[in-house]
Protein backbone atom coordinates (compact mmCIF):
# COMPACT_ATOMS: atom_id res chain seq x y z
CA UNK A 1 0.00 0.00 0.00
CA UNK A 2 1.90 3.20 -1.14
CA UNK A 3 -1.40 5.21 -2.15
CA UNK A 4 -3.39 6.71 0.24
CA UNK A 5 -5.80 4.10 2.40
CA UNK A 6 -9.34 4.01 1.00
CA UNK A 7 -11.90 3.73 4.48
CA UNK A 8 -14.23 1.48 2.69
CA UNK A 9 -11.92 -0.94 1.56
CA UNK A 10 -9.80 -1.10 4.84
CA UNK A 11 -13.32 -1.61 6.58
CA UNK A 12 -13.86 -4.38 4.45
CA UNK A 13 -10.97 -6.13 4.11
CA UNK A 14 -11.02 -9.82 6.72
CA UNK A 15 -8.53 -11.20 8.21
CA UNK A 16 -7.37 -14.82 9.43
CA UNK A 17 -5.16 -16.06 11.93
CA UNK A 18 -3.07 -18.96 11.63
CA UNK A 19 -2.51 -20.69 15.47
CA UNK A 20 -0.48 -23.12 16.37
CA UNK A 21 2.41 -23.99 18.96
CA UNK A 22 6.12 -23.13 17.40
CA UNK A 23 8.05 -25.31 15.37
CA UNK A 24 4.41 -26.96 14.20
CA UNK A 25 5.08 -25.98 10.61
CA UNK A 26 3.05 -22.25 11.23
CA UNK A 27 6.13 -20.89 9.29
CA UNK A 28 5.39 -23.16 6.52
CA UNK A 29 1.60 -22.87 6.53
CA UNK A 30 2.18 -18.74 6.73
CA UNK A 31 4.93 -19.19 3.70
CA UNK A 32 2.27 -20.43 1.51
CA UNK A 33 -0.24 -18.19 2.26
CA UNK A 34 2.26 -15.29 1.55
CA UNK A 35 3.22 -16.84 -2.11
CA UNK A 36 -0.60 -16.60 -2.28
CA UNK A 37 -1.62 -13.65 -5.21
CA UNK A 38 -4.48 -12.32 -3.32
CA UNK A 39 -3.07 -12.48 0.54
CA UNK A 40 -0.62 -10.27 2.44
CA UNK A 41 0.70 -12.22 4.96
CA UNK A 42 3.99 -10.67 7.09
CA UNK A 43 6.06 -12.03 9.71
CA UNK A 44 5.03 -12.83 12.89
CA UNK A 45 5.24 -9.66 15.17
CA UNK A 46 2.50 -9.58 17.91
CA UNK A 47 1.85 -5.90 17.35
CA UNK A 48 -1.75 -6.14 17.70
CA UNK A 49 -2.55 -7.59 21.02
CA UNK A 50 0.25 -5.58 22.85
CA UNK A 51 -0.83 -2.21 21.54
CA UNK A 52 -4.91 -2.82 21.88
CA UNK A 53 -4.85 -1.66 25.75
CA UNK A 54 -3.12 2.03 24.65
CA UNK A 55 -5.26 2.78 21.01
CA UNK A 56 -7.68 -0.45 21.09
CA UNK A 57 -10.44 2.41 22.17
CA UNK A 58 -9.51 5.15 19.68
CA UNK A 59 -12.12 5.86 17.17
CA UNK A 60 -10.86 9.58 16.10
CA UNK A 61 -7.20 9.21 14.81
CA UNK A 62 -5.07 12.90 15.21
CA UNK A 63 -1.62 13.15 13.29
CA UNK A 64 -0.73 13.22 16.83
CA UNK A 65 -1.80 10.08 17.78
CA UNK A 66 -1.31 8.30 14.68
CA UNK A 67 2.49 9.28 14.73
CA UNK A 68 2.31 7.70 18.15
CA UNK A 69 1.37 4.52 16.85
CA UNK A 70 3.75 4.70 14.51
CA UNK A 71 6.52 5.05 16.67
CA UNK A 72 5.32 2.45 19.27
CA UNK A 73 4.46 -0.32 16.55
CA UNK A 74 8.24 0.20 15.84
CA UNK A 75 9.12 -1.40 19.38
CA UNK A 76 8.25 -4.73 18.78
CA UNK A 77 10.42 -7.65 18.60
CA UNK A 78 10.69 -8.96 15.12
CA UNK A 79 8.91 -5.99 13.61
CA UNK A 80 12.44 -5.24 12.47
CA UNK A 81 12.38 -8.62 9.94
CA UNK A 82 9.75 -7.08 7.89
CA UNK A 83 10.25 -5.34 4.33
CA UNK A 84 8.54 -2.42 4.11
CA UNK A 85 8.87 0.90 3.41
CA UNK A 86 9.08 3.39 7.20
CA UNK A 87 8.18 6.52 5.09
CA UNK A 88 5.53 4.77 3.26
CA UNK A 89 4.35 3.73 6.04
CA UNK A 90 4.25 6.95 8.14
CA UNK A 91 2.63 8.72 5.13
CA UNK A 92 -0.11 6.30 5.15
CA UNK A 93 -1.22 6.37 8.80
CA UNK A 94 -1.05 10.17 8.42
CA UNK A 95 -3.73 9.60 5.63
CA UNK A 96 -6.13 8.34 8.52
CA UNK A 97 -6.63 11.30 10.39
CA UNK A 98 -10.16 11.14 11.34
CA UNK A 99 -12.80 8.42 12.26
CA UNK A 100 -11.13 5.31 11.60
CA UNK A 101 -10.98 2.35 14.07
CA UNK A 102 -7.71 0.76 15.92
CA UNK A 103 -8.07 -2.17 13.16
CA UNK A 104 -8.05 -0.05 10.62
CA UNK A 105 -4.86 1.45 11.50
CA UNK A 106 -3.66 -2.07 12.20
CA UNK A 107 -4.80 -3.04 8.37
CA UNK A 108 -2.64 0.00 7.28
CA UNK A 109 0.51 -1.29 9.00
CA UNK A 110 -0.10 -5.04 7.54
CA UNK A 111 -1.03 -3.62 3.96
CA UNK A 112 2.28 -1.93 4.03
CA UNK A 113 4.21 -5.22 4.17
CA UNK A 114 6.39 -5.51 0.88
CA UNK A 115 6.12 -9.33 -0.05
CA UNK A 116 8.76 -11.10 -1.97
CA UNK A 117 5.82 -12.61 -3.75
CA UNK A 118 3.54 -11.26 -6.49
CA UNK A 119 0.83 -9.88 -5.72
CA UNK A 120 -2.79 -8.77 -7.49
CA UNK A 121 -6.14 -7.48 -5.51
CA UNK A 122 -5.97 -8.52 -1.58
CA UNK A 123 -8.46 -9.84 -0.24
CA UNK A 124 -7.27 -11.53 2.76
CA UNK A 125 -4.90 -9.92 5.53
CA UNK A 126 -3.21 -12.92 7.00
CA UNK A 127 -1.09 -13.06 10.20
CA UNK A 128 0.65 -15.72 12.44
CA UNK A 129 2.06 -16.25 15.41
CA UNK A 130 2.31 -18.71 18.79
CA UNK A 131 1.03 -16.41 20.93
CA UNK A 132 -2.26 -16.01 19.29
CA UNK A 133 -3.47 -19.26 21.08
CA UNK A 134 -3.45 -17.51 24.26
CA UNK A 135 -4.64 -14.20 22.78
CA UNK A 136 -7.64 -15.79 20.32
CA UNK A 137 -10.59 -14.60 22.35
CA UNK A 138 -9.04 -11.10 22.12
CA UNK A 139 -8.24 -11.44 18.29
CA UNK A 140 -12.44 -12.47 17.78
CA UNK A 141 -13.53 -9.62 19.80
CA UNK A 142 -11.59 -7.23 17.95
CA UNK A 143 -12.29 -8.85 14.50
CA UNK A 144 -15.69 -10.78 14.50
CA UNK A 145 -15.42 -11.08 10.88
CA UNK A 146 -11.73 -12.88 11.12
CA UNK A 147 -11.10 -16.97 10.44
CA UNK A 148 -8.48 -19.50 12.42
CA UNK A 149 -6.64 -21.65 10.86
CA UNK A 150 -4.87 -24.25 13.71
CA UNK A 151 -1.94 -25.99 12.97
CA UNK A 152 -1.93 -29.45 15.22
CA UNK A 153 1.22 -31.24 15.38
CA UNK A 154 1.84 -34.85 17.22
CA UNK A 155 3.46 -33.33 20.36
CA UNK A 156 6.49 -35.85 20.85
CA UNK A 157 7.67 -34.78 17.25
CA UNK A 158 6.79 -31.16 18.61
CA UNK A 159 9.32 -31.51 21.89
CA UNK A 160 11.53 -33.10 19.59
CA UNK A 161 12.18 -29.79 17.25
CA UNK A 162 11.62 -27.22 20.05
CA UNK A 163 14.87 -29.24 21.94
CA UNK A 164 16.99 -28.43 18.34
CA UNK A 165 16.05 -24.29 18.87
CA UNK A 166 16.83 -21.66 21.96
CA UNK A 167 13.73 -20.01 22.33
CA UNK A 168 11.43 -22.78 24.78
CA UNK A 169 14.21 -24.45 26.47
CA UNK A 170 14.65 -28.49 26.67
CA UNK A 171 12.77 -29.50 29.18
CA UNK A 172 9.81 -31.91 27.64
CA UNK A 173 7.44 -31.70 30.61
CA UNK A 174 6.80 -28.40 30.41
CA UNK A 175 6.84 -28.52 26.49
CA UNK A 176 4.33 -31.10 26.45
CA UNK A 177 2.65 -28.92 29.20
CA UNK A 178 2.68 -26.02 26.66
CA UNK A 179 1.34 -28.06 23.63
CA UNK A 180 -1.77 -29.38 25.72
CA UNK A 181 -2.49 -25.71 27.25
CA UNK A 182 -2.59 -24.76 23.50
CA UNK A 183 -4.45 -27.68 22.10
CA UNK A 184 -7.19 -27.31 25.25
CA UNK A 185 -7.97 -23.47 24.77
CA UNK A 186 -8.34 -23.96 20.92
CA UNK A 187 -10.57 -26.98 21.22
CA UNK A 188 -12.89 -25.28 23.75
CA UNK A 189 -12.91 -21.77 21.42
CA UNK A 190 -13.67 -24.11 17.90
CA UNK A 191 -16.87 -26.02 20.08
CA UNK A 192 -17.84 -21.97 20.51
CA UNK A 193 -17.40 -20.79 17.27
CA UNK A 194 -17.13 -23.87 14.77
CA UNK A 195 -17.94 -21.46 11.74
CA UNK A 196 -14.25 -19.50 12.45
CA UNK A 197 -11.98 -22.78 12.71
CA UNK A 198 -10.06 -24.80 10.06
CA UNK A 199 -8.08 -27.13 11.49
CA UNK A 200 -5.10 -29.07 10.06
CA UNK A 201 -2.80 -31.93 11.48
CA UNK A 202 0.74 -30.69 9.87
CA UNK A 203 1.07 -34.63 9.22
CA UNK A 204 -1.60 -34.40 6.70
CA UNK A 205 -0.49 -31.51 5.59
CA UNK A 206 2.84 -32.48 4.67
CA UNK A 207 1.53 -35.63 3.15
CA UNK A 208 -1.13 -34.36 0.84
CA UNK A 209 -0.53 -30.66 0.77
CA UNK A 210 -2.09 -30.00 -2.13
CA UNK A 211 -5.89 -31.22 -1.22
CA UNK A 212 -5.68 -29.54 2.32
CA UNK A 213 -4.67 -26.35 0.99
CA UNK A 214 -7.22 -26.79 -1.57
CA UNK A 215 -9.58 -26.63 1.82
CA UNK A 216 -7.99 -24.12 3.44
CA UNK A 217 -8.29 -21.52 0.52
CA UNK A 218 -12.17 -22.61 0.04
CA UNK A 219 -12.48 -21.99 4.05
CA UNK A 220 -11.18 -18.36 3.19
CA UNK A 221 -13.22 -18.18 0.10
CA UNK A 222 -10.53 -17.40 -2.26
CA UNK A 223 -9.20 -19.22 -5.54
CA UNK A 224 -6.60 -22.50 -5.18
CA UNK A 225 -3.70 -21.27 -6.57
CA UNK A 226 -1.25 -24.27 -6.83
CA UNK A 227 2.13 -22.08 -8.01
CA UNK A 228 2.34 -21.40 -4.06
CA UNK A 229 4.21 -24.87 -3.66
CA UNK A 230 6.60 -23.50 -5.73
CA UNK A 231 7.97 -21.15 -3.07
CA UNK A 232 11.33 -23.04 -2.34
CA UNK A 233 12.21 -21.58 -5.57
CA UNK A 234 12.51 -17.81 -4.81
CA UNK A 235 15.12 -18.99 -1.83
CA UNK A 236 17.91 -16.21 -3.21
CA UNK A 237 15.34 -13.97 -2.97
CA UNK A 238 14.62 -15.10 0.90
CA UNK A 239 18.74 -14.94 1.57
CA UNK A 240 18.60 -11.08 0.15
CA UNK A 241 15.33 -10.17 2.13
CA UNK A 242 15.54 -11.50 5.53
CA UNK A 243 18.56 -12.86 7.99
CA UNK A 244 20.40 -15.36 5.98
CA UNK A 245 21.49 -16.62 9.72
CA UNK A 246 18.00 -16.82 11.24
CA UNK A 247 16.64 -18.53 7.91
CA UNK A 248 19.62 -20.99 8.06
CA UNK A 249 19.18 -21.73 11.79
CA UNK A 250 15.49 -21.79 11.77
CA UNK A 251 13.69 -22.04 8.68
CA UNK A 252 16.29 -24.15 6.52
CA UNK A 253 13.53 -26.62 5.42
CA UNK A 254 11.79 -23.71 3.23
CA UNK A 255 14.48 -23.67 0.98
CA UNK A 256 13.17 -27.32 -0.15
CA UNK A 257 10.11 -28.56 -1.33
CA UNK A 258 7.41 -30.09 1.22
CA UNK A 259 8.04 -33.12 2.22
CA UNK A 260 7.54 -36.14 5.05
CA UNK A 261 10.88 -36.11 6.50
CA UNK A 262 10.18 -34.80 9.96
CA UNK A 263 7.17 -37.29 10.94
CA UNK A 264 7.05 -39.67 13.20
CA UNK A 265 10.57 -39.20 14.36
CA UNK A 266 10.01 -39.15 17.97
CA UNK A 267 9.55 -43.33 17.77
CA UNK A 268 13.27 -43.27 16.62
CA UNK A 269 14.68 -39.52 18.59
CA UNK A 270 13.15 -39.21 22.01
CA UNK A 271 13.86 -41.47 24.59
CA UNK A 272 11.24 -44.13 26.34
CA UNK A 273 10.86 -41.77 28.90
CA UNK A 274 10.04 -38.36 27.52
CA UNK A 275 7.47 -40.52 25.21
CA UNK A 276 6.35 -41.25 28.70
CA UNK A 277 6.33 -38.24 30.14
CA UNK A 278 4.97 -36.76 27.09
CA UNK A 279 1.58 -39.00 27.08
CA UNK A 280 1.25 -38.71 30.37
CA UNK A 281 1.34 -34.83 30.62
CA UNK A 282 -0.86 -34.85 26.85
CA UNK A 283 -2.97 -37.52 27.91
CA UNK A 284 -6.50 -37.56 26.27
CA UNK A 285 -5.50 -34.72 24.21
CA UNK A 286 -3.55 -36.84 21.88
CA UNK A 287 -6.25 -38.76 20.90
CA UNK A 288 -8.42 -35.90 20.47
CA UNK A 289 -6.50 -35.09 17.98
CA UNK A 290 -5.79 -38.28 16.21
CA UNK A 291 -2.76 -39.32 17.59
CA UNK A 292 -2.32 -42.44 19.10
CA UNK A 293 -0.59 -43.08 22.64
CA UNK A 294 2.28 -45.70 22.68
CA UNK A 295 1.57 -45.58 27.04
CA UNK A 296 -2.31 -45.53 27.75
CA UNK A 297 -2.09 -46.28 31.24
CA UNK A 298 -1.66 -43.51 33.73
CA UNK A 299 2.43 -43.50 35.07
CA UNK A 300 2.59 -42.21 38.95
CA UNK A 301 6.51 -41.77 38.04
CA UNK A 302 5.93 -39.65 35.11
CA UNK A 303 3.35 -37.45 36.71
CA UNK A 304 5.88 -36.96 39.52
CA UNK A 305 8.88 -36.01 37.70
CA UNK A 306 5.75 -33.68 35.64
CA UNK A 307 4.28 -32.01 37.86
CA UNK A 308 7.00 -29.28 38.77
CA UNK A 309 7.27 -28.39 35.35
CA UNK A 310 3.61 -28.57 34.75
CA UNK A 311 2.85 -26.14 37.63
CA UNK A 312 5.99 -23.80 36.32
CA UNK A 313 3.98 -23.79 32.98
CA UNK A 314 1.25 -22.68 34.47
CA UNK A 315 3.25 -19.61 36.42
CA UNK A 316 4.29 -18.86 33.13
CA UNK A 317 0.80 -17.98 31.08
CA UNK A 318 0.35 -16.26 34.83
CA UNK A 319 2.94 -14.16 34.64
CA UNK A 320 2.20 -13.40 31.14
CA UNK A 321 -1.59 -11.79 32.25
CA UNK A 322 -0.08 -9.76 34.48
CA UNK A 323 2.85 -8.33 32.14
CA UNK A 324 -0.95 -7.57 29.70
CA UNK A 325 -1.87 -5.29 32.42
CA UNK A 326 1.32 -3.19 32.60
CA UNK A 327 1.82 0.06 30.89
CA UNK A 328 2.65 -0.41 27.06
CA UNK A 329 6.23 0.59 27.20
CA UNK A 330 7.23 -1.68 30.54
CA UNK A 331 5.34 -4.59 28.61
CA UNK A 332 7.06 -4.12 25.37
CA UNK A 333 10.65 -3.81 27.26
CA UNK A 334 9.65 -7.10 29.15
CA UNK A 335 8.83 -9.11 26.27
CA UNK A 336 11.33 -8.07 24.34
CA UNK A 337 14.00 -9.23 26.45
CA UNK A 338 11.38 -12.45 27.25
CA UNK A 339 13.33 -14.78 24.58
CA UNK A 340 16.99 -13.17 25.39
CA UNK A 341 16.00 -14.62 28.92
CA UNK A 342 14.80 -17.94 27.74
CA UNK A 343 18.41 -18.31 26.11
CA UNK A 344 20.19 -17.41 28.69
CA UNK A 345 18.27 -20.15 30.55
CA UNK A 346 18.86 -23.08 28.64
CA UNK A 347 22.55 -22.22 27.61
CA UNK A 348 23.55 -21.82 31.48
CA UNK A 349 21.29 -25.40 32.03
CA UNK A 350 23.40 -26.63 29.51
CA UNK A 351 26.80 -25.45 30.74
CA UNK A 352 25.47 -26.93 33.72
CA UNK A 353 24.32 -30.42 32.07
Amino acid sequence: MHSPPDKLKLKSLPIFFILGRPRSGTTLLRTLFDAHPNVVMPLECAFIVNMEPKYGNITSWTEEKLLSFFSDVQLHIKFDTWKLDLDALKANLLQCVGAYTFQDICKVVYCNYQSIFAKEEIQWIGDKNPVYATYTPKLIKLFPEAKFIHLMRDPRDNIISLKNVDFEGPFVALLAYRWVHSAKRIFRLKQKFPEKFYTIRYEDLVRNPQQYYLEMCNFLGIPYNGLVFDFYKRGPEVMKAYNVELVMKYHKSLLSPINTDKVDLWKTQLSVADIRITENVAGRWLEKYGYERRFKRFDPLAFIHSLPWMLYGWALYFVRDIIDLLPFEMKIRIKNNGPLLARMFVKIRNADS
